[in-house]
Order: structure tokens, then C-alpha cells, then sequence
């Protein structure tokens, strides 16, 4: 079975839906035969600033512990303001959609 999961939040981002994800994640690998992507945005969460390690690129894709993570570009703010926050979930949206990896 495949699993594709489109989270704006994901580790190392330590928020409640980040862990929730992953958590629901290890369990699906406990099944044989799961093939789990996660297609997210650059870790930033609530400052809206990139994650040491990390680059707010166009396209990243790494492995952790076995899940196929996807990472996308999208317009970073703080959690603060609504418009900011409203045109950081449209372009992580927007690149979701029109992102080739689905």
C-alpha cells in the first residue's frame, strides 16, 4: 500500500501536528508493504525562519527512518498575521499541487 500525506508541518518541526503525522507514520510501518511519502514544506514553524540544516529550496528529498520525506518551496512567515500566514499555506498549496513528485 502507498501512502501520500500533504502536512505543512513535519519533523524536525516539534508542534503538535508535526509529531501527530510522524506518530501516525511509525505505526503504518509497523504493516508490510506501506510505502509512506510525506509531501511538506521546509521545517519553520512558528518563526518563519528555515531550520538550521535546511534551505528553503525548490525541491528536497531525504529518507526518516524509512519514510520518503518531500519538501517544497513556500513563502515563510512568523505565526503571526493573518495574510502572511494565509499566502504561506497558499504557496505551500500551490506548490503541492503543481509539484511532479505526486
Amino acid at each position: 500500500m502507498k501512502i501520500l500525506f500533504i502536512t505543512d508541518n513535519f519533523p524536525p518541526e516539534v508542534n503538535a501536528p508535526a509529531t501527530r503525522t510522524y506518530e501516525h507514520c511509525m505505526a503504518w510501518k509497523k504493516h508490510e508493504d506501506v510505502d509512506i511519502t510525506i509531501l511538506t514544506c521546509f521545517p519553520n514553524f512558528p518563526h518563519g525562519k528555515v531550520y538550521e540544516g535546511y534551505s528553503n529550496r525548490l525541491y528536497q528529498t531525504e529518507m526518516i527512518e524509512g519514510i520518503k520525506v518531500i519538501r517544497l518551496w513556500s513563502y515563510m512567515t512568523s505565526n503571526k498575521g493573518f495574510t502572511k500566514r494565509v499566502l504561506d499555506y497558499l504557496s505551500f498549496a500551490f506548490m503541492a499541487f503543481f509539484s511532479d513528485c505526486l
